[in-house]
């Protein structure tokens, strides 16, 4: 096939295919964040349709304040990370070449402890 472009005096052929290649991969890699927008406010406007849908529904039997929006801003997160381990190196019996036994006890305990206020009760 590339004798076929070299006997036609298409010597950039191959080179101009190549390039139009890597225009059309960076152009579909920028257009990724332009496709990840669009879904994500789809996702936002079904969200807030439905709340919508559920206010007007209840409408008379449900007055609390609803908040469509969500900033988590307001946001307090604290984490507790413990951990303890034991070690134990033993030599096996009959072992004359120095084999050991090694154990180890690990325990990690994490604990978080997160509060979100809402937007009206930011400061």
């Amino acid at each position: 096939m590339l004798r076929y472009f070299k006997t036609k005096k298409a010597q950039a052929v191959m080179g101009e295919y190549v390039l139009v290649f890597f225009v059309v991969i960076g152009m579909a890699t920028a257009m990724t964040i332009y496709f990840k927008r669009g879904v994500q406010a789809r996702i936002f406007d079904a969200r807030n349709a439905m709340l919508n849908m559920v206010l007007n529904r209840t409408q008379g039997y449900y007055t609390g304040d609803v908040q469509i929006g969500y900033e988590p801003y307001y946001g307090n997160t604290v984490s507790t990370v413990s951990r303890r381990e034991n070690t134990g190196t033993e030599l096996l019996p009959g072992a004359t070449t120095g084999i050991f036994r090694k154990t180890i006890d690990g325990v990690t305990a994490v604990q978080t402890r997160s509060e979100t206020a809402p937007p009206r009760g930011a400061n």
